[in-house]
């Protein structure tokens, strides 16, 4: 019981439960209308033969509908002046069932029910009400009638439940089928996600350890190896610092909504800021950055400077890590209508198919080399700020062909 709760199975019983109790409940709201239909329709001439019958006169048989009286002992009175039909197993049977209405009648109530009656093709209709005679209850009488439009109605009814039941149930089961698919690869990614994020720690850390344990035990005297072990040790701690800081950031954003401040941004002035370190480290790393006119004469924009600084940093650090040496980065832009489009593009080895529609997922990360630096969680921190700020962020990526990153962003 605690796993299907846990599981959330629950979720899907409590729909199908509250779909068949609404198809109940609409068969139920069906025999209630029409029997109060058939009260107002019926009522008014059972009354009048009733106060015929209870005078001792008699009536003339109809096809449309069947009347029977009984005195308060269950003794049938005969209410036709037709006598020449002769009394048959079924009518036993139906005077059997009308008398079990007899008490509740001679209380001087009204009896009305739909039920199977022998010698009918379909459910009838049974209206009863005391037969009253100087204002004495002398026995009961019935009528009734066919209730074809009612079960004509009462099977569409159940065509259409049995139909919609099985629909609803098939589409449940599919949303369910998909729901523990989604589960199970969740769960994988978070494992993935963990083993990845322990490896990014541990690599640090245990480098860290060695170093300061063979420095502690006096083995290295020399300065400049000394110095060598200093400047490995703050680079690992600025590693695991930065981890650290990611692994932060991307737990505030997701599970503590910020109300970004959105003032008018010099869009220009934002990527020159953001290109001028990638403009250095583009000579450095023997790669080709180009920043498009478009790019250089953008609108303002409504956004968060620093938010968006942080994004095209994390798009450009993820370009410049995956491109190889000769390689080009670009940053390009086009307006559409009342938005602004900053485009970060490179012609690296791309992004799996696989993995395309993951890379923006928290436990997703993208490592095409196997050995580049980083926990991987900058994509989803990029995404976390872009939902935050109200716009859009996407990526095209064509197997070898390179991949592009648009963000959008509202023009002033």
């Amino acid at each position: 019981m605690k796993q299907l709760f846990s599981s959330k199975l629950w979720i899907a019983f409590v729909i199908l439960a509250i779909f068949i109790s609404g198809q109940l409940l609409g068969a139920f709201a069906i025999k209630h209308y029409f029997i109060q239909s058939k009260i107002e329709e019926l009522q008014p001439p059972l009354t009048l033969i009733g106060e015929e019958v209870a005078d001792g006169d008699k009536i003339t048989r109809t096809d449309d509908f069947l009347v029977k009286a009984f005195d308060v002992h269950g003794k049938e009175i005969d209410v036709y002046n037709d006598e020449t039909i002769p009394q048959s197993s079924a009518d036993a049977e139906v005077n059997k069932k009308l008398a079990a209405y007899l008490p509740k009648i001679n209380s001087g109530k009204m009896a009305i029910e739909i039920q199977p009656v022998p010698g009918y093709s379909a459910r009838a209709i049974i209206i009863g009400q005391p037969l009253v005679q100087d204002n004495k209850v002398t026995g009961g009488i019935y009528l009734l009638k066919e209730a074809c439009a009612y079960q004509a109605a009462l099977n569409g009814f159940y065509l259409v439940f049995f139909v919609t039941l099985a629909i609803g149930t098939i589409i449940v089961l599919a949303f369910l089928t998909v729901f523990v698919k989604e589960k199970n690869q969740l769960e994988q990614m978070r494992k993935d996600y963990v083993a990845n994020i322990s490896h990014e720690l541990k690599t640090p850390l245990a480098s860290i350890k060695a170093l300061t344990e063979t420095w502690s035990d006096h083995v290295v005297t020399d300065p400049e190896k000394i110095d060598q072990y200093y400047s490995i040790i703050l680079r690992e701690s600025a590693r695991l610092e930065e981890l650290i800081a990611d692994l932060l950031e991307l737990s505030r954003l997701q599970h503590k909504k910020m109300a970004f401040d959105k003032p008018v941004v010099d869009t220009k002035e934002v990527i020159e800021q953001v290109a001028e370190p990638f403009a250095i480290l583009a000579d450095d790393m023997e790669l080709e950055f180009h920043i498009t006119e478009r790019a250089k004469n953008l609108p303002e924009t409504y956004s968060n400077k620093d938010r968006i600084v942080q994004v095209l940093t994390i798009l450009l650090d993820n370009a410049f890590k995956f491109t190889p040496v000769q390689g080009n980065v670009t940053i390009d832009a086009k307006t559409t209508g009342r938005k602004a489009e900053i485009i970060v593009s490179d012609n690296g080895p791309g992004i799996s198919k696989e993995l395309l529609p993951h890379i923006f997922g928290r436990f997703t990360k993208e490592d095409l080399s196997h050995t580049s630096t980083g926990s991987g969680l900058g994509l989803s921190i990029a995404f976390e700020i872009m939902e935050q700020l109200g716009e859009k962020i996407s990526v095209e990526s064509k197997g070898d062909s390179g991949t592009t990153f648009t963000i959008t962003l509202k023009r002033a």
